[in-house]
């Protein structure tokens, strides 16, 4: 779609600059593109359930968020060959979290927001090696310094990659196999601003986009 796009808005400046005029003129196009080895397939442990249980309200604080235990869930990306990729959350209900840089955790009955989660992928190897973790803040024009890590914090709207060495700003390296595991660490509202009269479910939700690169 982006190369397809750009060809399209190339294609009508050309022709809007060269309507005024009978004179002769040329323009370069540059076509690229990345022709991937081999596809992707990102699966997640429990039907990618992160369960928090049964919650009861007598165990959570009054007037200070409850911080949950975490939940974790294994997590593998398999590829059919050496290819560069990261990863990106999305939270398919953000308008329900309390705050901007996490994922929500629904509503109450009464409209209150329940909480919210923060997502981190920990304990990570790529083929078989420690992954050093790599963040881009501009949609992968640029990558800070690969570092490592025992958990990386899947962050909105961040890409998320993983490097084989350390120190590197070149991006994510090209990985066959990246294993790991999805931890979810829930924080649940004050119960002072939460209406519990009746069981209040926590539904959260979100998707993690593999993005080529």
């Amino acid at each position: 779609m982006k190369f397809s796009t750009t060809l399209l808005a190339l294609a009508i400046a050309s022709s809007a600059a060269i309507a005024p005029s009978a004179f002769a003129q040329s323009a370069d196009l540059s076509i690229t593109g990345n022709i991937f080895p081999g596809a992707c397939t990102v699966s997640v442990g429990n039907g990618g359930v992160a369960d928090l249980g049964d919650i009861r309200a007598d165990t959570l604080n009054a007037d200070t968020t409850t911080l949950l235990a975490p939940v974790t869930l294994p997590m593998n990306v398999d590829c059919e060959s050496d290819v560069r990729f990261a990863l990106q959350g999305v939270d398919n209900t953000a308008e329900t979290s309390t705050q901007p840089d996490r994922y929500g955790l629904g509503m109450t009955a009464n409209d209150e927001k329940i909480g919210n989660a923060n997502i981190l992928v920990a304990d990570v190897t790529a083929d078989g090696v420690p992954a050093h973790g790599t963040f881009s803040y501009d949609e992968g024009l640029t990558w800070n310094e690969s570092h490592p890590g025992g958990h990386f914090t899947l962050a909105m709207p961040d890409m998320l990659g993983f490097a084989k060495e350390q120190s590197v700003d070149t991006g994510p390296a090209a990985i066959k196999n990246l294993q790991g595991s999805l931890k979810v660490i829930a924080q649940i509202q004050p119960t002072d601003e939460l209406t519990i009269d009746e069981d209040v479910l926590v539904n959260g939700s979100a998707t993690i986009n593999l993005t080529y690169l």
